[in-house]
């Protein structure tokens, strides 16, 4: 039987009776229903569901959406992926996207745990990238871009399905094409010191001040990994994703701190050594001298960034993609821009 949390009518953003495309809130929600319909593509495949026994339509018929192709996993034969095209008649401007590329997070059950959890160690430890899903969601956009000459084009992800589209969209960037993307929940593959509580503030300071110089140490002592991270992480900076965190999520949280401290040190000389570390990560050092060339999804210079700050029932509740279409949603947003020039970098809120 199904979830009702997978029946539009029961919990989908019936509220959205008419779309402004000028609007952040009614663009979140569209994006975070097609995620949610990609979820729940999976869920009718798997469970035989078809025709009008199928849930997924109802979640992009609404919005005049209509889904012209899947993305298989080609080790689970799962759905990870699809592609959809607006259908009708473009209002002017502001229009709509003509296409919405998106990525199903983690299902946490026996049939697809295996796999979804691999890709969350991948996340986890670098190497995404390396990852036949990950080269079949590249594909398919570069596909989608050359085979109608469009760069009108959305990325949208939750949770591992973030991570696809973050590097899918910073791959892209490097090109520079800067594809609108939504990221709900992305994972941040770091474990912060915020989750040792038994720490005093003090000394959780100075760990990251250690971590910091270590991470800069490395980084300087590998100059030709050093000029190419600095290089791809300029490229990356005009692009601009948009990031929906919460507090209470432990998954996607860290990525708070993780801007709020590059703010606070800016203009000091620690915030010039993190300047230089903030381009990539021990990981990736290392694997820049190996030869593996793997990419860590959290490092990102610039983000436009959407915090929840309503109380949620539990981490599940804050990491799940449903307050993301609430009506009550309450976000507080910040914006940060990376620049490599005198001033390391500039920040709105």
């Amino acid at each position: 039987m199904a979830s009702n949390l997978d029946v539009f009518e029961i919990s989908g953003p019936i509220h959205l009776s008419s779309i402004d495309w000028s609007c952040p809130h009614d663009q979140r929600v569209v994006a975070a229903s097609l995620v949610q319909a990609t979820c729940i593509q999976e869920k009718d495949r798997e469970n035989k569901r078809a025709g009008s026994e199928a849930l997924a339509p109802a979640w992009w018929q609404p919005f005049h959406f209509e889904c012209i192709k899947v993305l298989i996993d080609n080790h689970d034969s799962s759905i990870f992926g699809c592609i959809y095209e607006f259908k009708r008649p473009f209002p002017g401007h502001p229009s709509p996207p003509r296409f919405v590329v998106t990525f199903r997070g983690t299902l946490p059950d026996r049939r697809h745990g295996f796999q979804d959890g691999f890709l969350d160690l991948c996340v986890i430890f670098g190497g995404i990238n390396k990852t036949a899903r990950f080269e079949t969601a590249l594909d398919a956009v570069q596909k989608l871009m050359a085979d109608y000459n469009t760069q009108d084009i959305w990325l949208a992800g939750h949770s591992l399905g973030a991570s696809i589209a973050t590097v899918t969209g910073k791959y892209i960037a490097k090109t520079n094409i800067h594809l609108k993307t939504f990221l709900f929940n992305p994972p941040f593959a770091s474990i912060p010191l915020d989750w040792f509580s038994n720490l005093d503030n003090k000394l959780k300071e100075r760990l990251r001040i250690c971590k910091t110089i270590l991470k800069g140490g490395v980084s300087l002592f590998m100059q030709n990994q050093r000029k190419k991270s600095l290089d791809e992480f300029s490229k990356l900076a005009a692009w601009t994703p948009y990031l929906y965190v919460n507090p209470g999520d432990p998954i996607s949280a860290s990525y708070i701190t993780y801007f709020e401290e590059r703010k606070e040190k800016e203009g000091k000389i620690i915030g010039y050594v993190e300047q230089v570390v903030t381009r990539t990560s021990l990981r990736e050092s290392c694997s820049g001298v190996l030869g593996r060339g793997i990419e860590m999804s959290h490092l990102l210079p610039s983000a436009s960034l959407a915090v929840n700050r309503n109380k949620l029932n539990g981490w599940y509740e804050s990491h799940g993609i449903h307050q993301w279409w609430q009506q009550d949603t309450s976000l507080e947003f910040s914006e940060y821009h990376y620049q490599h020039k005198t001033k390391l970098m500039h920040f709105k809120s």
